[in-house]
């Protein structure tokens, strides 16, 4: 039994230790915003997932994805040849808040993409994202890095060079995690400019600066989960 409209506020604890970068313990909650920054406070798309079904407003993409007891259940269909993707369009942002409850319940592993979805200038239109899974958290600029045309191909092909490498390492941070199964947690996920970062349970775990997160007109974020199953609820996009 999925049990979702009473959860959460889950304490956590996360060692700050990154692949790439080292971040140093810090009290700074999710309401703290940036300084001189606006507040995000426009509501443009949100879902608690209590009608029966995906509203319109959802478009699946090799998804079994259903909505059981007011959660989003997150499943790739086990013939499927492409993990599991559900995408919202919303008007063009460039600073973003996602809010979002999440469990595992089966899946490694989950994403939060943020796309445009007629930009032409990396595959698929992907921008940026979060990966999540129970171990670890990181966040990747895409735009100017694995997902970018040329380095997309040249990795899918299998021969990118030691220079493309490095620079790889530039445009993600890695840090330790630990997610038990069963267990709801707050995500929270704030874009400011060139910044993307990452909170838990109103907690500051993760952040990354790379100037692909910057992109002006972002506008389709999309829920990717990996086998089966993620469960999913009370997604909230905000903007300025």
């Amino acid at each position: 039994m999925i049990s979702s409209k009473s959860h959460h506020v889950l304490q956590f604890v996360f060692p700050l230790v990154t692949a790439f970068s080292v971040l140093s313990a810090t009290a700074e909650d999710a309401t703290a915003g940036e300084s001189g920054k606006p507040r995000f406070e426009k509501v443009v798309f949100s879902d608690d997932f209590s009608s029966p079904g995906l509203s319109d407003a959802w478009k699946g993409y090799k998804s079994g994805s259903r909505i059981e007891n007011g959660v989003l259940v997150g499943l790739k269909p086990k013939d499927a040849d492409h993990n599991a993707v559900d995408s919202v369009r919303t008007e063009p942002y460039s600073d973003v808040e996602v809010s979002l409850d999440f469990q595992f319940s089966g899946s490694p592993l989950f994403v939060v993409a943020f796309n445009e979805h007629k930009f032409k200038g990396s595959h698929a239109g992907h921008i940026c994202r979060a990966i999540v899974t129970p171990k670890k958290v990181t966040l990747r600029d895409g735009k100017t890095g694995v997902f970018k045309n040329g380095i997309f191909e040249a990795r899918r092909a299998g021969r990118l060079d030691v220079k493309t490498e490095a620079l790889l390492k530039t445009k993600q941070t890695i840090t330790q995690a630990n997610f038990e199964q069963g267990k709801w947690y707050h995500l929270l996920i704030r874009i400011q400019g060139d910044r993307m970062t990452l909170f838990v349970d109103g907690k500051k775990i993760s952040e990354l600066k790379s100037e692909g997160i910057a992109h002006q007109t972002k506008d389709k974020l999309s829920l990717v989960t990996f086998g089966q199953t993620m469960h999913f609820d009370n997604l909230i996009i905000t903007v300025p």
